[in-house]
C-alpha cells in the first residue's frame, strides 16, 4: 500500500479539521453554560450609571433618612439610609481597584454609625446596600415555586475590627439579605457575627416572624476573599436553602419555609452593609467603645440566575 501526494494532502486535511472541530466542540461546551440573569460588572467604568445626589443636613427631620434610589446599572439600585443629621459622605458605594476577586475592580461598601452628638429625631444611619431594580429583567421578588441561584465574593480588609464574642450578636450586621418588599425582617440573610459568617432565618408571617437560631458557616480571614453561593427554592412549605463557602457545601436544609405564609413572593436579593443594630444608640456606644467607628467591605463576582443547575453559572471566578 502506498500514498500519493493527494492522499497525504487529504489525510492532513482530515487530521487538522478534526483538531479544529475538537476545538469547536470545546467552545460549544463552554457556551452551553447559561449566562447570569442579573449581575454587577465592576470592570466597566460606566458603572455606576448614576451617582447618589447630595442632601442637605436637617436636624429637625423625623424620617428614616433613606435617600431616593438611583441606578447602579440596569439590574441594581442604590439603597442608602443615612441619618438626616449627617452628611451623605458618611457612607460609600463605589467601584474600587484596591481589591478584586476577578478582573481589576470590585465594589466598596462603607458606612459610619451616627455620631452621638448628632443623634436624629428620626432613624439613625443603618444602610449602604445595592438592591434589585423594580424594572430589572428578572422579577426582583421571586415567585412561589421558583428556584434561584446567587453568587458573590466578599472581602473584609486587613484593618477590619471584629466585634468581641460577648457582643457579636448585639453588633452583628448583614452582608446579604433576601427582603420581601414589605414590613418585617428578611426571611433569609447572611450575617457577620464577630469573625464568623452565619445563616440567619425567620419563619411564620412577615409582620410577626419567628427568629431561627443562626448557623455559622464560615470564618472570616481579613484580606482574603470568601466565595459564597446560595441556592433557594422559594416555597411556603417545601422550600430549600443550600449554601457553598469556597466551593464546599456548608448549609443544606430542605422542606423548610422560604416564603412568609401571608405573602405570595420570596425575597429580593440585597447586598452590602445593613446595620440595623446601629438604629439603637446603645449599640453605637458599644461599637465605639470597642474600636468600631465604621464598617467597610468589598464585594465582587455578583450574579443571580433563575432555574435549575445554576451552580456553574454563579460560582465566583468564572468569566462571563
Amino acid at each position: 500500500m502506498y500514498f500519493t501526494t493527494n492522499h497525504l494532502v487529504f489525510s492532513l486535511a482530515v487530521f487538522f479539521s478534526g483538531l479544529l472541530c475538537s476545538n469547536c466542540r470545546k467552545d460549544t461546551l463552554v457556551e452551553q453554560v447559561q449566562p447570569a440573569n442579573m449581575y454587577l460588572d465592576f470592570e466597566r467604568s460606566v458603572e455606576p450609571f448614576q451617582h447618589m445626589p447630595s442632601r442637605p443636613v436637617d436636624p429637625d427631620a423625623k424620617n428614616n433618612g433613606c435617600l431616593n434610589p438611583v441606578a447602579w446599572n440596569q439590574f441594581y439600585d442604590f439603597n442608602v439610609c443615612i441619618a438626616s443629621t449627617c452628611e451623605v459622605s458618611d457612607y460609600a458605594i463605589e467601584r474600587s481597584d484596591k481589591y478584586a476577586r476577578n478582573g481589576d475592580a470590585s465594589v466598596r461598601f462603607f458606612l459610619k454609625p451616627t455620631p452621638l452628638a448628632k443623634w436624629p429625631l428620626g432613624e439613625a444611619s443603618h444602610r449602604a446596600e445595592l438592591g434589585p431594580r423594580y424594572n430589572a429583567p428578572l422579577n426582583r421578588y421571586p415567585l412561589v415555586g421558583q428556584e434561584r441561584w446567587y453568587g458573590m465574593s466578599v472581602l473584609f480588609p486587613e484593618d477590619f475590627v471584629f466585634a468581641p464574642s460577648n457582643l457579636e450578636s448585639d453588633l452583628r450586621f448583614s452582608i446579604a439579605q433576601w427582603q420581601h418588599g414589605s414590613e418585617g425582617s428578611p426571611i433569609f440573610a447572611l450575617e457577620v457575627y464577630g469573625d464568623q459568617i452565619a445563616v440567619a432565618r425567620h419563619k411564620g408571617e412577615s409582620t410577626s416572624s419567628q427568629w431561627i437560631e443562626p448557623q455559622f458557616i464560615g470564618q472570616i480571614q481579613r484580606g482574603k476573599w470568601l466565595d459564597l453561593v446560595v441556592q433557594i427554592k422559594w416555597s411556603k412549605q417545601d422550600g430549600s436553602i443550600r449554601v457553598w463557602v469556597d466551593g464546599e457545601k456548608k448549609y443544606d436544609h430542605s422542606n423548610i419555609q422560604t416564603v412568609y405564609s401571608n405573602l405570595d413572593n420570596g425575597g429580593g436579593w440585597k447586598l452590602g452593609i445593613y446595620y440595623w443594630r446601629w438604629l439603637e444608640k446603645q449599640n453605637v456606644i458599644r461599637s465605639l467603645d470597642n474600636g468600631i467607628d465604621h464598617r467597610e467591605i468589598f464585594i465582587d463576582e455578583v450574579r443571580e440566575y433563575l432555574g435549575a443547575d445554576g451552580l456553574p453559572v454563579v460560582t465566583p471566578g468564572r468569566s462571563f
